[in-house]
């Protein structure tokens, strides 16, 4: 997995590319806390690029959306695959995280 990080204003966006499996969570979940310890208000983790999300990943997803959701930060995502939509679909998944068709979209809805 890669990372790629961009600032717009408070927003962290985090595009990733390759599969996020197994131990590329503890990874993400690192980085992500970094930004938010360094003044990100908001995460948009941009998942055009990415291929495969396993069952670690999702959990991982699911107790950052709930941590940073208690510390007043949104996470959202943006340009997500059919894979991965159908893996929130089938998990019910859709319900707990907001999901845009682009970056744009959800950096417009952060403001």
């Amino acid at each position: 997995m890669e990372i790629a990080v961009k600032y717009q204003g408070h927003n962290a966006i985090l595009r990733i590319s390759q599969d996020i499996l197994g131990e590329d969570r503890i990874r993400l979940n690192e980085r992500i806390q970094t930004l938010v310890d360094n003044g990100a208000k908001n995460i948009v983790l941009n998942l055009k690029d990415a291929g495969l999300m396993d069952s670690v990943g999702l959990g991982m997803l699911v107790a950052l959306q709930t941590l940073l959701g208690r510390r007043q930060i949104r996470l959202v995502l943006s340009d997500v695959g059919r894979t991965i939509e159908h893996l929130l679909l089938i998990t019910k998944l859709t319900r707990v995280f907001e999901r845009f068709d682009t970056e744009d979209e959800a950096l417009a809805d952060l403001k």
